[in-house]
Parts: structure tokens; sequence; C-alpha cells
């Protein structure tokens, strides 16, 4: 085991025999990472905050679960990642249930004579394309972002998300038809 890995589980095992401020280290060391995937579910800054702080929380209660044979930041994406799906599954059922997505506040107070023509436009297709995100299976929401936002190769998403590329890019085609057919419904 190499020292980096090793420095790391001494961290886990200091901080599950009571050093709770030593948690802050990994906090700041897989923050961007948690950012990164919660990124690929949510766009409004206050919810991505609000999802990694509840991943962070999470990872907190369940590091007892954390087992030495795998590495930890694979162990806290796997967490991230199924957090943000059952995230957005209960945004999908709750949208169902109450209709359309409430406008976020900043589109709300923003007076539409205040933009030139090309950010309202923009804006507006953006608000589009996150309530098609939103309207569509999560991990097909998932494989889109990353494809095409983050500009992953599908050999990188693979590795990533554990999957085959064959699968990945079924995902994206899949994604890609839902949000024409809901962008086309929309228009």
């Amino acid at each position: 085991m190499d020292d980096s890995k090793e420095k790391e589980f001494q961290l886990i095992q200091d901080i599950l025999d009571g050093q709770q401020d030593r948690y802050r280290i990994l906090v700041d060391r897989y923050a961007s990472m948690v950012f990164s995937i919660v990124g690929n579910f949510v766009n409004r800054k206050a919810d991505r905050e609000e999802l990694a702080q509840q991943i962070f929380v999470k990872a907190y209660e369940r590091l007892d679960s954390f087992k030495k044979q795998s590495k930890f930041s694979s162990w806290l994406y796997t967490l991230a990642r199924n957090h943000c799906l059952d995230y957005a599954k209960n945004i999908r059922r709750s949208n169902k249930e109450f209709g359309e997505m409430e406008s976020h506040e900043l589109e709300a107070n923003m007076k539409v004579e205040d933009l030139p023509n090309d950010d309202i436009e923009r804006q507006e297709q953006g608000a589009i394309l996150e309530k098609a995100l939103s309207a569509i299976k999560p991990i097909y929401a998932e494989a889109f972002l990353m494809k095409y936002r983050d500009n992953m190769t599908y050999k990188a998403m693979a590795k990533r998300l554990d999957a085959n590329e064959g699968a990945l890019k079924v995902r994206v085609h899949r994604a890609r038809k839902e949000l024409k057919e809901y962008i086309n419904q929309y228009n």
C-alpha cells in the first residue's frame, strides 16, 4: 500500500477514534470532486451547496462502513452519486405531484428590460434545458451533462461511473432523444 493511501486510512481511523475535527481535511480534499458530481444533477449554487453538505454529513455518519480494500475517493464518489440520484428521483416525483418546478429567485427578480436580447434568449434556453433535464431519467441527464457540459470522453465516463462505454452511449442517445421531445413539446 502506498504512503498516501496509508496516511488517508490513518486519517479516517483518527476520525473514527474521536478526532472529528480532522474530518475537515477530507472535506477540503474531496470538495471539488463532490461539487463536480453534484453539478451533474443541479444547477443552482444554493442547491449544489446543500447537496454537497448532505453528502459530507452522510459520509461522516457512514465512515465506519468504509472498507480499507477500496479507495476512499471511490467510496465517496459512489455515495455522492447515489445520493444525487435519489435527490433527482425525489425532485421528479414531487414535480409530477405538484406541477412544474418553481422559477428561480434570480430569474423572478430580474427585470427583462435590464438584459440584452442575447442574454434573455440564453437565459430562456438555459431555463428550458434545465427543466428538460429535470424531467428525464437522472442517469440519462447525468450522462448527457458529463458528455456535453464536462466534455468527457465515453472512456472517461465509463471509468468514473463504472459502466461500459456502449451503455453510456445509449444513455446519452436516449437523453438527447428525450430532451428533444421535451423541448419540442415546450415550443
